[in-house]
């Protein structure tokens, strides 16, 4: 239900900026798409399952222990208050050491709920891995080189503390979603770029192995890009959260405004030779996020030969249950297998 009340309030944002944008007051406007992606380079998904899993707590006769709210940064919010930011951390219940794999859970950079997709997460864990969900800064407390600097705070804090969580520590990934995905391509692409790191454990390092990014952002000049105009100009006004993560709150900038400040804020001007291995997913029916912003990622990285995989779900939403389809964790689980195992 959580999750669910998620993406219907992402959904409802994003349109009710459209809606505003366009100056209705009686309905909201629902994007159009006017523009096909490209689909050549991906792999295209049909018949998957639209039911949704969910649990709260691990199954009674799980392997696993779910260790919640341990706190591996301390920081400030953007108006000078004190946050102490948390993980929920999937473990073994043995002493064998472990891959592991950092998710990042999205929700339009208003709120970071770690609980969120446990079905999700503990499916990947069940496969060999240490799992830990982060919270991060969000619209209210911070702004996008904030949630950066805590996931690669989060990333040094499991490589300091390895051996308590059963970590191999020269075996991390990262895993996100939406604005989870976002921050996934914005960590992976930034490995051994020092101006992102801040705060504890920086005698460790914040590097991945390997990148998950489902539904992500690549370019916040381009959300809308796969919409009609009214959509894809409701993400350059001053309410849109784009332009809101990128310059603070009560900037009253858009993500058109500034240039060079936004363009440090893409993940697809970081993209070198020297970036893990990505795995991208992203819907055909995405209202939220176009689907040409993962496309954008994936050509990036393959023209500067970084290896690359795109998977694009027919009929999927954002957000929606087909993600959490067998077949799409399967592929999750082989290519964390293949990157962080082998």
């Amino acid at each position: 239900m959580i999750r669910k009340i998620a993406i219907l309030s992402l959904v409802m944002l994003v349109v009710s900026i459209a809606a505003h944008a366009q100056g209705g007051s009686n309905g909201l406007l629902i994007p159009k798409f006017i523009k096909p992606t490209d689909n050549s380079t991906s792999t295209v998904l049909t018949d998957l399952s639209k039911e949704r899993h969910w649990f709260r707590e691990l199954p009674a006769d799980s392997e696993m222990n779910l260790v919640k709210d341990v706190v591996f940064h301390e920081t400030k919010s953007i108006d000078g208050d004190p946050m102490s930011l948390k993980m929920d951390v999937l473990t073994y219940k043995d002493d064998q050491i472990r891959p592991c794999v950092v998710y990042v859970i999205g929700g339009g950079f208003s709120f970071a709920a770690k609980e969120r997709n446990l079905y999700d997460r503990y499916e990947v864990a069940k496969a060999g891995y240490v799992v830990a969900s982060v919270q991060y800064h969000v619209i209210s407390t911070g702004i996008y080189s904030d949630a950066v600097k805590d996931v690669k705070a989060a990333i040094r804090y499991l490589r300091a503390n390895a051996e308590e969580y059963g970590i191999d520590p020269e075996s991390i990934a990262i895993w996100g979603e939406s604005a989870g995905g976002y921050l996934t391509a914005m960590v992976a692409t930034t490995n051994g770029v020092k101006d992102f790191e801040e705060g504890e454990n920086l005698d460790q390092s914040s590097d991945v192995k390997a990148a998950v990014d489902a539904y992500g952002l690549s370019d916040l000049t381009k959300i809308g890009a796969d919409y009609d105009e009214a959509a894809e100009k409701a993400h350059f006004t001053v309410i849109s959260p784009d332009g809101q993560f990128i310059h603070g709150k009560n900037s009253g900038l858009t993500s058109l405004d500034k240039p060079e400040v936004v363009a440090k804020a893409n993940p697809i001007n970081y993209v070198d030779k020297n970036d893990p291995p990505f795995l991208l997913f992203h819907g055909t029916n995405d209202m939220a996020v176009s689907p040409s912003q993962t496309l954008l990622l994936h050509n990036a990285l393959r023209e500067h030969g970084v290896s690359s995989t795109r998977y694009v779900l027919e009929g999927a939403g954002h957000a929606s249950a087909e993600f959490s389809d067998p077949q799409v964790i399967n592929i999750i689980i082989d290519f964390l297998d293949k990157h962080l195992k082998e």
